[in-house]
């Protein structure tokens, strides 16, 4: 009897014990968030400054629709017609609108980096210019010569994990954007050991960073939207590392939204350490140099002609936002 006693007090302390260690046993260490954000920019390396060339792809882009002349437009506007009054046969239009099908826009845009300090974006297409600029923590876009925003666009934040070369500055910023750099876990992304500052794997719906378990590069970056914002979950993904000198950059970037590529950035050449003049990422003579979107044109008091400068301005933030 004793001995039968003796066993269940053994088993039942062995059980205790495994019950008390099974947890640790189950989920392995791992680093804090202040540590892992000290590696990726220990990894990321150090640079005064770099140069990027890219093409930037935006996907599913929806163009202006085109009205066309019922007399010219033949059998699209007879279709279209007939399919808006189900099937039947309409009473002919002096107008109809045109299908209009999504579509990709390729874009080349020159970078600037001033590592922990400032960032410029530079995109000319044949029929506009948009300069972005961020410098000690204020942003400023101008459109062909106005100033169109005083804040960034979540495409824009794609540049905080490559600008900020120390734990001190990276931390800061990104607590800034909202990530908890106090909670970290281990995920796993396309097959591969992740650690993640930000969030509890496998919890997705705040703000976090990726960090590759080997490398310490990025991943990465996850932006929910915000409460007035009608899109969704922003995810940033960081590939093709490549060391240029004594720092490294990705040279492919992809920017997913509710689960749907919507833009991609390609790198086509580097220069490293470049000499910048600080007027270019110099806000506020930037500020004084360029107007408003509410003010005349100083070449001409025409409000029609404004109002069509705006309109080519919103078409083409719309792009970028």
């Amino acid at each position: 009897m004793i001995m039968a006693y003796s066993k269940i007090f053994v088993a039942t302390v062995m059980s205790l014990t495994l019950t008390a260690f099974f947890p640790a046993i189950a989920k392995p260490y791992v680093l804090q968030g202040l540590h892992i954000i000290q590696l990726m920019a220990e990894k990321l390396g150090q640079a005064d400054s770099l140069f990027v060339s890219q093409r930037v792809i935006f996907y599913n882009v929806e163009p202006q629709p085109e009205i066309l002349d019922a007399e010219n437009s033949g059998d699209m506007a007879k279709d279209t017609a007939e399919h808006l009054n189900n099937g039947q046969p309409a009473e002919p239009d002096e107008t109809v609108w045109a299908p209009i099908e999504p579509k990709a826009i390729q874009l080349e845009e020159s970078i600037r980096y001033v590592f922990s300090q400032a960032f410029r974006s530079d995109i000319i297409s044949d029929t506009n210019r948009r300069t972005y600029v961020y410098n000690g923590g204020q942003s400023l876009t101008v459109i062909d010569g106005i100033i169109a925003n005083l804040t960034e666009s979540r495409f824009d934040l794609y540049k905080d994990l490559l600008l900020y070369r120390s734990r001190e500055t990276l931390s800061e910023r990104l607590v800034n954007l909202g990530v908890d750099v106090t909670v970290s876990s281990l995920g796993k992304f396309d097959d591969r050991l992740a650690l993640v500052v930000g969030a509890e794997f496998p919890d997705e719906t705040v703000p976090q960073v990726w960090v590759d378990k080997d490398t310490f590069q990025p991943l990465r970056m996850i932006i929910p939207a915000a409460h007035d914002n009608r899109t969704g979950i922003l995810e940033i993904r960081y590939a093709d590392w490549l060391q240029i000198g004594n720092t490294w950059y990705p040279m492919q970037i992809e920017f997913i939204q509710d689960g749907t590529l919507v833009r991609a950035v390609e790198v086509s050449n580097f220069q490293i350490n470049p000499d910048f003049s600080e007027d270019e990422f110099d806000i506020a003579r930037l500020m004084s140099e360029y107007r408003q979107t509410d003010q005349t044109p100083k070449s001409t008091g025409n409000n029609e002609g404004l109002s069509e400068v705006q309109k080519t301005i919103e078409g083409f933030k719309k792009i970028f936002e």
